[in-house]
């Protein structure tokens, strides 16, 4: 009968615990059908809990996708603060729970060796369980989908307990069930999570693309974000990229915008430092984190609890952050960074586009304005030759409106320009022979007389490729009666300067023969020196009109055949006496057999004897200076170093030609003045030695007029070499340019 009696007992003990396991499985599963939120879910079934062990404490911690952290999420008896995120590492007794997926009991917090030992995490975790009087835990995992996402954590208060193996396979089912019902409710909520994200998204982009203003389209965006994030404020601030400082563009607390133009210097803060490493931070407590920049809070006397900081990234470049604080419920996780950096990466293009936009339409707003403010005709073609741009001006010198040029080929309307013209050059100085695109100066008739010079510019982008061309028009009606009132104002006192000059130096030769009675030896002497400045003056004089003439085309040139050899005989004995006063030897390095050529034979004298001046006066004592002349022949498309001369000639026509050559041992002149030298008035800066500055520019006319070149070879501290061609026939002196 005994026998039989305990095995009833023992039949009613199982079946109660039957019972209990039953029970609790449907109140779980009641919870669970009935929660409506993943929050109310939790509160729920640790209350089940609770009741099921009969026990006055019980929690729920989350652990983090990356299974570095775990935080409380809800506890019962509810709490309105909750502890600060717990790195597992520093926890061994909870990552043991996580990484073994055991469930752990500690009997009594108190016998337990938590000594100095033990992490700096884990003793402020026991300090805080001591303030709660809590004396005995049980943690278990909530494995979902084979992975720890949480910890249950069971505590008595009080008094220590030892939970029975039962007790623990009872809360091992339940929390079984509750585990795979925070992963349907984190499903659920990660795409109304998404939902709400990309409906933020839209709307701030919405706002982008309807908005010019740049301060409406940021307050929008801090808004919407504080709106989604449920936070006390944000602010978004943006990278000044000449100072590398982060510049507050926005920030809103409670509606009301602060901040504005406030400046963060470069990696102060944690702005700064999540602008240069361009990863997230997250600070669950400002007041023990000193990387925080607490000037900018306290100037507006505003508290900040914990922050999230993400950077807005566009084309691997920091553009600026975004910095929200002091989340109303909870506080700032993983999933908050993620989903924040995720609308950073959205918002920063849109932001990026807006204000590329705004710059292109602030640029072209100018352009258009400067286009429209200029005297001269523009027009810009693409690089079909299609007219994509045009001002007013240019509109105006074709007769045509601005709309009617676009497309219009700008070949076709310089054809035409050019048709309607009186007149068309293309001036020398002005124009390289070797240049694609030369320099044009029209004469108009109508509407008005005028003058107008074209050229054309090649449009490069940033990279300097070439995207198209530029024609300019510019009125030079003022500039070109100037210099006619210039050039007759001039021509006409040379022209006058040189009848006194004639009486001077007849007075001062009648005074030398004693016409006007005896003079003594000092006198004459006096007098020679007044009479070769006269005749220095008179040169002068003849050469500005000599280069006025040629400039005009007016010069007529005496051609007659000549010998070279007779021609440098003719320059040397000018200057034998000038070279032996300054110590210069003169040397001759002449080819044999050097044809005869046709020449004006004065002009080609002076201009040898102008060379040979000049290399005498910039020679030191002792030097040598070196006439020489050779022939050459030109192949067609063939440059380069040619027999008998010692530089390198120009790109020159096809044929046979003369060459002359100046060699002097002087300072040389440096490459930036080779050209300005044949300039009117053109001379070297810091020479002790000065001229008129009108020699090499007679040489260059006279040569040219010939059909010839004439170029210079020069290195500074190397001397110089002077250097002309001559062509040797009459076809060639026609095709020259002059």
């Amino acid at each position: 009968m005994m026998g039989k009696g305990l095995s009833v007992a023992a039949s009613s003990g199982d079946a109660l615990i039957v019972d209990l396991r039953t029970m609790a499985l449907l109140r779980i599963a009641s919870v669970i059908e009935t929660a409506a939120t993943l929050d109310e879910l939790l509160m729920l079934g640790l209350a089940e809990f609770s009741q099921l062990l009969d026990i006055p404490f019980s929690g729920v911690l989350f652990v983090s996708e990356d299974g570095a952290t775990a935080r409380m999420v809800n506890v019962h008896p509810p709490r309105v603060s909750l502890p600060n995120p717990i790195t597992l590492a520093e926890t061994p007794f909870l990552l043991q729970v996580v990484a073994e997926r055991r469930v752990v009991q500690i009997g009594d917090l108190h016998g337990e060796p938590f000594g100095p030992q033990a992490s700096a995490t884990t003793r402020r975790l026991i300090q805080l369980l001591d303030r709660e009087h809590i004396s005995s835990l049980l943690m278990m995992p909530l494995v979902a989908q084979d992975k720890v996402i949480g910890v249950l954590i069971f505590a008595t208060v009080g008094q220590t307990r030892q939970f029975s193996e039962s007790e623990v396979a009872l809360a091992r089912l339940m929390a079984g069930q509750i585990a795979a019902a925070i992963t349907s409710f984190r499903i659920t909520e990660q795409a109304e999570r998404r939902t709400a994200e990309l409906a933020t998204l839209n709307e701030i982009a919405a706002a982008v693309t309807s908005s010019l203003n740049a301060r409406d389209v940021y307050h929008l965006v801090m808004q919407k974000l504080n709106e989604y994030f449920q936070v006390d404020a944000g602010s978004l601030l943006m990278l000044d990229a000449e100072t590398d400082e982060l510049v507050f563009v926005m920030t809103l607390e409670a509606g009301e915008e602060k901040l504005f133009g406030v400046r963060v210097p470069q990696g102060q803060g944690i702005v700064g430092l999540v602008a240069q490493s361009q990863r997230y931070e997250i600070v669950h407590d400002v007041q023990s984190d000193s990387r925080v920049y607490v000037k900018v809070s306290e100037s507006v006397n505003y508290e900040v609890r914990m922050i999230l900081c993400v950077p807005i990234i566009v084309k691997n470049r920091t553009i600026g952050v975004i910095e929200l604080l002091n989340k109303r419920d909870g506080v700032f996780t993983e999933e908050d960074a993620g989903r924040l950096m995720r609308m950073a990466a959205t918002i920063g293009v849109a932001i990026d586009n807006a204000r590329l936009f705004q710059e292109v339409t602030t640029v072209r707003d100018r352009f258009e304005a400067i286009l429209n403010s200029t005297n001269d005709g523009i027009l810009m073609a693409d690089m079909h030759g299609a007219v994509v741009t045009a001002n007013p001006m240019a509109a105006q010198l074709f007769t045509s409106r601005k709309e009617a040029l676009i497309g219009r080929q700008v070949d076709d309307l310089l054809t035409e320009l050019s048709a309607r013209a009186l007149a068309v050059s293309s001036p020398s100085w002005l124009n390289d022979d070797d240049a694609v695109e030369q320099v044009v100066e029209l004469e108009l008739s109508s509407p008005q007389t005028r003058f107008i010079r074209h050229y054309t510019l090649p449009v490069r982008e940033v990279s300097g490729a070439e995207i198209g061309r530029l024609a300019l028009f510019q009125d030079i009606s003022k500039e070109r009666e100037l210099a006619q009132l210039r050039e007759d104002y001039t021509g006409m006192l040379i022209h006058d300067l040189r009848a006194p000059l004639t009486a001077i130096m007849n007075g001062i030769m009648m005074v030398k023969r004693g016409l006007g009675g005896p003079i003594s030896d000092q006198q004459q002497e006096l007098l020679g020196i007044a009479h070769q400045g006269s005749q220095t003056m008179l040169e002068m004089v003849n050469t500005l009109l000599d280069i006025s003439k040629m400039e005009q085309g007016h010069m007529a040139l005496e051609v007659e055949p000549l010998s070279p050899y007779a021609l440098i005989d003719d320059t040397l004995d000018r200057l034998i006496v000038s070279a032996r006063d300054q110590h210069v030897q003169l040397d001759q390095q002449l080819s044999v057999g050097l044809p005869l050529f046709e020449a004006d034979r004065e002009k080609l004298v002076r201009v040898l004897q102008n060379l040979l001046d000049n290399a005498i006066k910039f020679s030191p004592l002792g030097a040598t200076v070196t006439l020489g002349s050779v022939s050459l022949h030109i192949a067609e498309g063939i440059t380069g170093a040619v027999d008998g001369l010692p530089l390198n000639p120009p790109a020159m026509p096809s044929g046979d030609w003369l060459a002359f050559w100046v060699r002097d041992q002087g300072p040389g002149i440096p490459p930036q003045y080779h050209e300005r030298i044949f300039e009117k008035f053109g001379q070297v800066r810091g020479r002790k030695v000065r001229g008129t500055g009108l020699g090499l520019t007679f040489c260059k006319l006279v040569i040219e007029s010939h059909g010839g070149k004439i170029w210079l070879q020069s290195a500074e501290g190397k001397g110089s070499i002077f250097a002309l061609a001559l062509p040797l026939n009459q076809e060639q002196r026609t095709a020259s340019p002059s």
